[in-house]
């Protein structure tokens, strides 16, 4: 996968993540997938249509989870309820819609859907049949998984 179609994602989680006070944004290890699948405690996913198309998705603990809808928040939050569920959406709201962002700018018309937040502990999820990109970011609050997976 060619990576003007990773690198925005990536360039969104630099400018995004820091506005909530997430920093010391390192990236850790990168993995080929067959398929895009995740197995984390929470995961948010969206897809991606126009000139690039497939399924993007963040996925990490629950402490990490909690860590950031308390940054996001601006108050400690220690349960996963629906103002956690609902900052972690909106985070990946703003990561993809940078990303996407980045390539329409690179003359990739891209946008994206909802994102579908998915909480649980021991939930496997094959989101998409097609080989997939996953990078995972250490943050100041813990480990987020990004597993890009495009139909190109």
């Amino acid at each position: 996968m060619d990576v003007k179609y990773i690198n925005p994602f990536l360039e969104a989680m630099l400018a995004v993540l820091p506005s909530f006070g997430i920093t010391d944004i390192t990236r850790g290890t990168v993995e080929v997938k067959e398929d895009m699948y995740v197995n984390m405690d929470i995961t948010s996913v969206l897809g991606l249509f126009g000139s690039v198309r497939g399924n993007i998705s963040y996925s990490f603990t629950e402490v990490t989870g909690l860590a950031i809808a308390s940054s996001m928040i601006g108050e400690t939050v220690e349960e996963l309820d629906e103002m956690a569920w609902s900052a972690i959406s909106e985070l990946s709201n703003q990561l993809a819609g940078r990303g996407c962002k980045i390539l329409s700018d690179n003359e990739l018309s891209t946008d994206f859907t909802t994102p579908s937040v998915i909480i649980g502990k021991d939930v496997q999820l094959l989101v998409s049949p097609v080989q997939t990109i996953s990078i995972d970011i250490e943050t100041s609050v813990g480990k987020i998984q990004i597993n890009i997976g495009l139909e190109i």
